[in-house]
């Protein structure tokens, strides 16, 4: 039963002062206007509850932007890397508006779920949350369309609702009874029918004064409907890709790193705030970028209203409006909404919900901090492309997992951090390998490594082949470019259980021979009875047979039982597409071609938003789809 007192405003310097005892204090500071900001409370300040909202969302505090996630140590030689996790302060966070508590319940679901990111754990468990209804909305709120407020339901360890010479207040929690506790002389008791009856009546006094609101009653499946609706590419020409909107979003949560050094022999990386509105938040280091501008501008609000609840069941837009007041082109999210849904009305028809099984949540104390692994050698496979073997310089670590993922996070220190895929099954004697193709900084940086040089190693991550569902089948697998080096762990071990599988196909491609990964596995390979190696280039070579052409040429002289077989396809999207399309017309069946896709990953878990697709996150849920699944995904991709 939750307990109801009854609170006089002008104690609340004295009740901050006595709350400061045991813990920081943050409270609105009120600015210019009705806004107001965070500040830290010193003893007997003024304190107001005739504020708009916070100019900034509360909920930045926990969000870790300036997190330090690593401190390194040494050398090319030798390197110790430990993580940059602290506890956090006993904080009350006090006037938190009904919007940022929806928001910091959106947080928790994200920052707590599947990779469990420890740094937003220890501030969260120490934080206290004082909730403020609002009573009055302010110019760009509409937090009634979005059920996220003015009144707030739950999420809070105490709520306050100021009421004249009264503020009521609500407690909820253990730790809304402690603050109660110490500050007992300021507090009456009330009857819970008393309050919930006066808090009922303002609630509706509030809710009235509201401008005429969107209805978001159905926005994810208008706005899926109106996907290629022409107010996309009429927004674009005016948005000037500030940023100012998810910099003041309270659910915008996408990062990137900064490598500092702070010396010749040491460094740390640092988590700072990224935007998904950034022009190159989603361009590969080889310069491709699937989401053009209007993409850009079209994510955003389908990340809010679709792409989030339809991966944890709440909207990400909680109706504070700041991203309205501080747009310089005045791009308003409650005009997109209402328009498309007028444009694009209900046919009777429900898009679908399209997500991949989430894992279970996972603790991880060293989440963002790379092991320290040694070059043990060096190969070049092509004018631009080398082999690398590495053994963890703590050799026990190879022993702590299984290698059922698809890539790891490699770090060169004090350069940065690169996904690269892993062309090795689980049985790799403690030595790993990664073919890498010289294209960006981490890479060069990679370039210029020795042996017996260090580097960094997060991972295994993301989901891999399901090559056990292949028995008894015919296998294509086409590997185009470096794309060769994320099927070799699959190729391996069809070849180790060779007799499990029917005939097995591998199209390696090109532009030249030279640009071939794996020649002499290749040259094995094709010794294998049942084992039928190809080639496509686009230049002849007289060093073996190819075929001067498309990888789709190769594929009706292979004899497959395509209507029962599996291909697994790793190139270019559109190189995908064709050769998909091609198989389809063969009697492939779309659940049955497997797909590698290449993304702009940061963080390999999850968080920093750079590889989302929809409400995928191609870390956790790809890097590997079926084309069925893939044409699922939004059609920017």
């Amino acid at each position: 039963m939750t307990a109801c007192y009854a609170l006089n405003p002008a104690d609340l310097p004295a009740l901050l002062t006595v709350w400061r005892k045991n813990a920081a204090v943050l409270y609105p500071c009120k600015e210019e206007g009705d806004a107001a900001r965070l500040a830290d409370y010193e003893p007997l300040m003024p304190v107001s509850l005739d504020y708009g909202n916070l100019s900034m969302p509360a909920v930045d505090i926990l969000n870790g932007y300036q997190d330090v996630l690593f401190h390194w140590n040494g050398n090319e030689r030798t390197y110790e890397a430990r993580p940059g996790t602290e506890d956090g302060r006993p904080t009350v966070l006090f006037g938190i508006r009904p919007c940022d508590v929806a928001a910091l319940s959106y947080l928790d679901e994200f920052y707590l779920g599947e990779y469990a990111d420890l740094n937003y754990s220890r501030r969260r468990e120490a934080l206290t949350v004082v909730a403020v209804n609002c009573t009055q909305p302010g110019k760009t709120c509409f937090c009634a369309a979005t059920q996220t407020g003015p009144f707030a339901r739950s999420g809070y360890d105490l709520l306050l609702t100021s009421d004249g010479d009264t503020c009521w207040v609500e407690c909820a929690t253990a730790r809304g009874e402690s603050l109660i506790a110490q500050g007992a002389p300021f507090f009456r008791s009330v009857p819970t029918a008393d309050l919930k009856a006066r808090q009922l009546m303002l609630e509706e006094q509030c809710r009235a004064a509201f401008p005429p609101l969107p209805d978001m009653s159905d926005a994810r499946n208008a706005l899926l409907r109106g996907f290629h609706h022409p107010l996309w590419d009429e927004l674009t020409p005016t948005c000037i890709a500030c940023t100012g909107c998810t910099a003041v979003c309270p659910t915008c949560t996408c990062f990137q790193f900064n490598e500092e050094r702070l010396s010749p022999t040491s460094g740390r990386r640092v988590r700072v705030k990224d935007s998904c509105q950034a022009p190159g938040f989603t361009r590969n280091a080889g310069g491709h970028n699937p989401r053009s501008k209007a993409g850009a501008v079209r994510h955003r609000i389908m990340d809010k209203l679709v792409y989030i609840e339809d991966r944890f069941g709440k909207k990400g837009c909680v109706g504070c409006g700041r991203c309205i007041g501080v747009c310089p082109a005045d791009i308003d999210i409650r005009e997109i909404v209402s328009r498309i849904t007028a444009d694009c009305p209900d046919d009777g028809s429900t898009p679908p919900v399209f997500i991949s099984e989430r894992m279970p949540r996972r603790a991880d104390p060293q989440l963002y901090t790379p092991q320290p692994a040694r070059i043990v050698s060096i190969n070049d496979e092509t004018p631009d492309i080398r082999r690398y073997v590495v053994r963890y310089t703590d050799e026990h670590l190879a022993e702590t997992f299984r290698l059922s993922g698809q890539f790891f996070m490699v770090t060169v220190f004090g350069v940065g951090e690169v996904a690269l895929s892993i062309p090795f099954g689980d049985q790799h004697g403690g030595e790993f390998e990664f073919c890498v193709k010289k294209v960006g900084k981490v890479t060069s940086a990679l370039a210029a490594l020795k042996p017996g040089d260090i580097i960094g190693l997060r991972g295994p991550y993301g989901k891999g082949f399901p090559y056990r569902s292949f028995t008894g089948r015919d296998v294509l697998i086409v590997g185009s470019g470096v794309g060769l080096a994320p099927v070799h762990t699959i190729i391996v071990r069809l070849l180790q259980e060779r007799e499990r599988y029917g005939r097995i196909a591998i199209i390696a491609s090109a532009t030249s021979y030279e640009g071939i990964v794996y020649k002499d596995d290749l040259r094995r390979w094709a010794t294998v009875p049942g084992v039928d190696v190809r080639y496509a280039l686009a230049r002849p070579t007289d060093a073996v047979a190819a075929h001067v052409g498309y990888i789709n040429d190769l594929l009706p002289e292979l004899g497959f039982d395509w209507a029962d077989s599996r291909a697994i396809l790793c190139a270019s999207p559109r190189r995908i597409k064709l050769v998909s399309k091609d198989l389809l017309q063969l009697g492939m069946h779309p659940a049955h071609i497997y797909t590698s896709l290449e993304t702009h990953m940061r963080c390999g878990v999850g968080k920093c938003g750079h590889c989302k697709v929809g409400s995928h996150y191609m870390c956790l849920d790809g890097p590997v789809f079926t084309y069925e699944e893939m044409l699922q995904l939004p059609e920017e991709f």
